[in-house]
């Protein structure tokens, strides 16, 4: 954290996206057989961006399941989780998402199908969170602070000099690289400084290697290192791909723990950080080995931290890291934009004795 005469407060953004009418009536999956079944998208979900699909069957000797969109092969996975990540672009439409797996040495197929819904009209971002990290010697009011999105002056709705509720994912690399002690470390530190958290806080993890584990999430009375004390660490990375999982329909802080390298993930570094950037979370980061640039970059557009650290000094960057967030304000202001895409965000300080440490650069408008 850095210096000043009072205490830094952080900085992160969140959107709330509002449906400007009523959607289009739901298409019901078709399922041609009872055994394989979608876990993720759900029939008559609205898609947009870099998605992962994934299915799952009763089946148990299962050679390979093969993914189609409106006809077009886009992914094949052969082992459990059965998952394959397409980008659907930018604009909200109806797809037909299929899956099909072949079974017994290619004896036996199943099939099963879904269609995504579209809204009758365009949604439009209405209120934007600004997490802010400051240096002031006295509590900011909306005076203090001049919000511009693409270059336009934006009416400040709210200063709070509290983050509010959220919900905190863990996200934490289980690969080979993290042996020799360092995944142990990490996740008894989680169980040691989640009691940072504020009691109406959810915690949830989310651990990878080249394969993802979907967000678990952890009761208070539960220990992340009981939960998960029988991984052995092992395989490869897929550090984008996990940070995609992240659930976006709340306000969240993604904590990475991991070594800072992805070997094996599909989603490129675009696809990830255009994913990212429109949802309402902040991204922080502690990184044990090298530097990542999709790290930083995933930081920096929303508002959070990436530390270096080194094995034993854990659980100490996660205690800091906790607190930063703890203390970070909440700037919120009504957009006054129509454009879909990329929008950027300027947070400047109006008076003097305040300087502006950390805001995020902008966010995806869908």
């Amino acid at each position: 954290m850095s210096p000043g005469s009072a205490r830094p407060h952080g900085c992160r953004v969140a959107t709330h996206r509002w449906l400007v009418s009523l959607f289009v009536a739901v298409v019901t999956a078709r399922v041609e057989a009872a055994g394989l079944r979608f876990v993720t998208p759900l029939a008559g979900s609205l898609i947009v961006g870099p998605q992962v699909i994934e299915v799952t069957t009763d089946a148990t000797a299962v050679d390979r399941v093969e993914f189609t969109v409106d006809g077009v092969m886009i992914g094949v996975a052969r082992t459990r989780p059965f998952r394959a990540v397409h980008d659907f672009g930018a604009s909200l439409g109806v797809h037909r998402i299929e899956a099909r797996a072949f079974l017994n040495g290619y004896q036996g197929v199943e099939r099963a199908a879904i269609s995504t819904a579209v809204p009758t009209e365009s949604v439009a971002v209405d209120v934007v969170e600004v997490p802010l990290r400051v240096r002031s010697a006295r509590n900011l009011t909306a005076a203090d602070l001049g919000v511009r999105e693409n270059g336009v002056e934006q009416a400040i709705r709210e200063v709070a000099p509290d983050r509010g509720a959220a919900q905190f994912v863990f996200v934490i690399d289980r690969s080979l690289s993290m042996g020799g002690g360092r995944l142990t470390e990490t996740l008894a530190a989680v169980d040691q400084e989640r009691r940072l958290l504020r009691p109406d806080d959810r915690v949830s993890v989310i651990l990878f290697n080249h394969t993802l584990t979907p967000a678990r999430a952890i009761a208070r009375d539960e220990k992340v290192a009981d939960l998960f004390d029988d991984v052995v660490p092992s395989g490869g990375t897929s550090l984008r791909d996990a940070l995609a999982l992240v659930p976006d329909n709340d306000r969240a802080y993604a904590i990475v723990i991991t070594d800072g390298s992805d070997r094996n993930s599909a989603l490129s570094e675009e696809e990830a950080l255009r994913r990212i950037s429109g949802t309402r979370t902040t991204v922080d980061a502690i990184v044990l080995e090298s530097r990542s640039k999709f790290l930083d970059r995933a930081a920096s557009n929303t508002g959070g931290e990436v530390v270096k650290s080194s094995p034993g000094e854990i659980d100490r960057r996660l205690r800091a890291l906790i607190e930063d967030i703890n203390s970070r304000y909440l700037v919120v202001y009504q957009s006054s934009g129509s454009e879909r895409g990329w929008r950027t965000i300027e947070v400047r300080a109006r008076g003097s004795g305040i300087t502006i440490l950390n805001a995020r650069k902008g966010y995806f408008a869908r």
